[in-house]
This record gives C-alpha cells, structure tokens and sequence, in this order.
C-alpha cells in the first residue's frame, strides 16, 4: 500500500503546522511523501514544511479553491494508491491514527475513509455539540443502500483527516470546483458509483477553530449556496434540514435552546445562501 498526505496550507505556523508535520514523523506507519500546497503564505509555514522534507506547491492566494485545489494535488500523485487529506489545524490522537483510517481500505469496495474528529478545551458548546452528532463513538460503513436510512448524511466526509481510494476517486469524477464541501460532493459520487465510504471511529484526530458570528454567517452561506448550485445531492440525498432537526431531537430541552440561539447566524446564513 503506497500513500501520499496532501495539505492545504496558508498562514499555518499559528495553527500548529510543525506540531503536525511532527506527528506524522511518529507514527507507525509513513506516507511515500507529504506534499504541501500552500497558497502563499506571508509566515514561516514553507520553511518549516521543507525544514520537515514536505515536497511543497505554491499558488496563488487567489486561485485557492476547496475542490480545484485539492484535486491538484490528486493529479500531481496519480502514481500512488491513497491520498490522505489533512487540514493544517487538526492533531493526530496517537502514534498508530494514520494506520487506524487506512486499514479502513481493508474493507472491500471502500473508496473513502474518514475519521473521528474530537473537540478540546478550546471548542464552543456549539462545536461540541456538532462534532458529537457528527463523529459518533461508533464506525459506520456507508453505501448506496443506506441513503433512505442515513439521508444526506451518506455522503457525509470531511477533508480534514480523509482518504481515499486514488484509482475510485477518479473514476467517479475527483474533486468538483467548489468553494465548500468539496468531500461530501465528492463522497456522494462515490457512493452513487457504487463504492462505499467508511467512518472510522477510532482514527481520531483533534479538530477545533472556533467561530465568531460573521464566520458562523459566512459558513452558512457558503452551506447554503453549495446546496443550491448543487441540487442533484439534495434531490438524491436528502434536505440538510431534515438532519438539523435530528440534531435538535437529541438534545434536552435546556441544550435546545442554547443551540438554536448560537447556531442562529449559521442558519440565517444558510437560507441567504439558498436564496441568493
């Protein structure tokens, strides 16, 4: 099994990009390469990157796109049988997190793998709500049979700590141009095609970026607007609403109502977005 890490990165030496670049030197198993495409960074992030042997791309802040971008980085390591995408923020739990998710692939047909992603002292309660709901305790394996029971939730991956299948990823079409979501629209096709995608509890990763409420409007938005460009993954999967209101069920009464004040940005952004 060959593999290759891909990174997006800008800015990252305050989001602690050689703590990461440290912790996949420990782990047990290690990528053919790290490759690094980093959309012109005004900080230390390249240097300490080459001062860790990352093979680094750099672009355009301009050109950045979620999808385009990290296709680039599929297309230039077709010669590799995984990709595995990390975020510059997140921590890898243990020594053994990167082995964890691609024994993922044991699975047979599984084209994506993801994993657990836990919050820290720094989450909001808003945060940790999300990450529950969304990570949970347990793996699930997800395919085209699953969309009546799971809904838009099938196609549910996050670039943050995934991999994937390169040869799969291809054939269902890559990474669409896209300015959010760029894993779950990509997700979706692979399920569609056929494969399946696997949520790996136990590779778990810490993920935490707190948002002000401009961000939470701003993510909203972009949620919104990614849906209404792409009306095939709701007419095939689901309304996102629909989760958002399993969400709320699960929460007592008390937690409800703190959610619903703090996720209000996020949700006027949303409808803003699906409108405009």
């Amino acid at each position: 099994m060959s593999f290759v890490i891909i990174i997006p990165t800008y800015n990252a030496e305050k989001a602690g990009i050689e703590m990461l670049l440290k912790s996949i030197k420990e782990q047990s198993i290690y990528p053919e390469k790290i490759c690094i495409i980093d959309s012109s960074s005004t900080d230390c992030t390249v240097e300490i990157c080459r001062k860790y042997g990352c093979e680094i791309t750099i672009i355009e802040k301009s050109s950045f796109n979620h999808g385009l971008t990290r296709q680039l980085g599929i297309d230039n390591n077709k010669n590799y049988d995984y990709a595995v995408f990390m975020t510059q923020d997140i921590r890898l739990k243990d020594t053994n997190t990167l082995k964890t998710l691609l024994s993922s692939f044991n699975q047979e047909n599984t084209a994506a793998a993801y994993g657990r992603q836990l919050t820290d002292e720094t989450s909001s309660f808003i945060e940790k709500i999300s990450r529950s709901f969304n990570y949970p305790p347990y793996s699930i394996i997800k395919s085209k049979n699953d969309i009546e029971k799971y809904g838009i939730s099938t196609a549910f991956c996050s670039d943050s700590f995934a991999a994937y299948k390169i040869s799969d990823l291809l054939a269902a079409g890559g990474f669409p141009k896209t300015d959010f979501a760029e894993d779950m629209l990509a997700a979706a096709q692979i399920i569609l095609s056929g494969k399946l995608v696997y949520y790996n509890a136990e590779a778990e990763v810490f993920h935490s970026h707190p948002y002000s409420i401009k961000s939470e409007y701003a993510r909203g938005k972009a949620i919104g607007r990614m849906h209404k460009e792409n009306k095939w993954l709701i007419d095939t999967f689901g309304r996102a609403e629909n989760k958002g209101k399993e969400l709320l069920h699960s929460l007592s009464f008390h937690k409800k109502i703190l959610y619903i004040l703090q996720a209000l940005p996020k949700l006027i952004g949303y409808k803003t977005g699906r409108l405009f």
